[in-house]
Formats: structure tokens, sequence, C-alpha cells
């Protein structure tokens, strides 16, 4: 029985198992004709549209570089604009060769450890998580900030209650959270924090919330970090809106940059980026929100074009390893 247990588990968590899920996926898409393969063979009409949408995903390199300078300083590790854009850089080029969406958090909290040496590595792991956090928090955030300047604009947005109520519960909802397990009453008391230094998983959480509070003790660094995860997502929003416009679907910016971040969130699922359960949730969430019928099309072609600037941290990796 624990043979099997485990030759599923490895079966599982394997790379080929992922891979294979993925194919078959997208095979299940274009199968049932969610991905129209007419739809792409009609792109050559529309490739200015689909080059700036390629062009959009670069910017957020710096942008999430910065972040992530700004956010190691909060944490005590000062560090270089530059030294963090090729750790980002190279992580982010995991993130498609490992593959997985966020496997290269792994590498490039190895990069910080080594920086930092060993007596650190915790606190310099967990900046890495903690911007990892801050970067899918900043998806939410646009969301909520959207909804309320148009609220009025989105009287036709179907489930419009459940979908931004939902968003403000994973942009707010965890800053509030992290705010109260944070607080002096909490966080000190002995019994709580003996009761979860029993667990692993307590462990890490404690860790976490220590590494909030050092970000959180000085709020204009917290905004600013916030504020750079929104602009990143800006920028991945409107090249979402522009693959629309390639592939034939008039979006409203208002509606698709509630919708969009859901849509990316769950690429959070796929592999590589994405690709398999992120498609399917861009299919599944443009087609009931948005109301089109291309949805697979665009989070593919969305997917094709993060793989795609995610190989420009290769030339950082091998430089590293020079």
């Amino acid at each position: 029985m624990l043979n099997l247990h485990y030759w599923l588990r490895r079966t599982v968590t394997s790379i080929w198992f992922k891979l294979a899920v993925a194919a078959t996926i997208i095979g299940l898409l274009v199968y049932f004709n969610r991905i129209d393969v007419a739809v792409l063979a009609s792109l050559s009409k529309t490739w200015p549209w689909l080059l700036a949408a390629f062009l959009l995903t670069l910017p957020p390199f710096w942008i999430v570089s910065y972040r992530f300078k700004v956010i190691l300083a909060s944490q005590g590790f000062f560090v270089p604009f530059w030294q963090a854009l090729r750790w980002t850089m190279i992580g982010s080029f995991f993130d498609l060769a490992m593959p997985s969406s966020n496997g290269g958090d792994f590498i490039k909290a190895g990069y910080v450890v080594e920086h930092v040496g060993a007596g650190l590595r915790t606190r310099a792991v967990m900046a890495v998580a903690i911007d990892r956090v801050i970067g899918l928090l900043g998806l939410f955030l646009l969301a909520n900030v959207v909804s309320i300047i148009g609220w009025d604009m989105l009287k036709d947005l179907p489930a419009r209650n459940l979908v931004v109520g939902m968003s403000f519960a994973a942009g707010i909802g965890p800053l509030i959270a992290f705010r109260i397990a944070g607080s002096r009453c909490l966080y000190n008391n002995s019994y709580i924090r003996s009761w979860l230094g029993k667990y692993t998983w307590g462990q890490r959480l404690t860790q976490m919330i220590a590494s909030f509070n050092a970000l959180r003790e000085n709020p204009r660094v917290l905004l600013v970090a916030l504020g750079l995860s929104l602009l990143n997502h800006i920028f991945w929003c409107t090249s979402l809106l522009f693959i629309a416009f390639a592939v034939g679907d008039a979006v409203s910016p208002m509606k698709g940059f509630i919708v969009f971040p859901l849509a990316i969130f769950g690429g959070v699922f796929g592999v590589a980026g994405g690709f398999g359960f992120g498609t399917a949730a861009f299919d599944f969430l443009l087609s009931h929100l948005l109301l089109i019928q291309n949805g697979a099309i665009i989070g593919l072609l969305f997917q094709i074009f993060g793989a795609l600037s995610r190989l420009l941290g290769l030339p950082y990796y091998l430089s590293a390893h020079k």
C-alpha cells in the first residue's frame, strides 16, 4: 500500500504527468472547438495587435524586479536593482523551464540564500515568498480598484456581486488576516507560538507573518510594493485586451480589468505559465463573464507570449554560470 501511495505521488507530481495533463486539456479544447483553428489562421491580419500585446509583457520584469528590491530591503537585504533584476529573470525562466507556474521561486530563493549566507536563509526564503504573495494580491487589488471606479458601468456583468465580492475577499482579505495575525496580542502570545511551533506549516506561517510585519512597519514601503504590483498587472491586462482585439472580440476595458485578473490567477494551476488548467480557466471565465467565445484562444496566446518573454531569463542564467 505504501509503495502504491509513493508511486502515485511521484507520478502526479512529475513534470511529464503535468505536461500530459496540459496537452490533454488543450487537445480537448481543440476537439470541442473551444480553440478554433480558423481563428488562429486569421491572426496574420491582426499581427500588430499581437506584437503590441507581446511587447506589453516585457516592462513587468523591470517593475517586479524593483518590487523585489524593495521587499528585500524591508527584510534587511540591500541589493542593487540589477542584482534583483538578474534573480527575477532567472526565476522567471525557471517558471517556464521546470516547468511549473511558480517553480522559479525555489531557484530565485536559492540565489538569494547564496548571496546573504546560510545564517539568514529563512529570512531570505520568506522575502521571496512575500514577493510572490504581494504579486498575487496585486491581481485582485487591481480588480478592486476598477470595480470601485466603474461600479455603475458594470450593471450587465454576469454575477457582478459575486465576482467583485470574491476579488475583494482575495485582495483585501489576506491583508486584513496578516494584520490581525501579526498584532502584538496574537503574534507574541506564548501559547499560540508554542502550538504553531509543533507543526511545520505553523513554523512557516509564523515566519511569513514576521516577514509581513517587517514590511508593514513602514507603510510607505508596503504601499510602494502593492502599487508596483498593480502597475505590473495593468500591463498584463492591457496585453490581454490587445489579444482579444486581435481575435475579433471587443472587450470593455472596465469589465476586462475585473475578469482578467481572475483568469490570470487560474494560470497558477497550469504548467509553464498556465498551459492546461490555466487555458481552461480563461475559456470558462471569459465565456461566462465576458460572453465571448474565444476565451481559450486568448488564454493560449497570452500563455505563449508569457512563455516567450520568460525565455529572456535564459541569458541571465547562462551569464551567472559562465
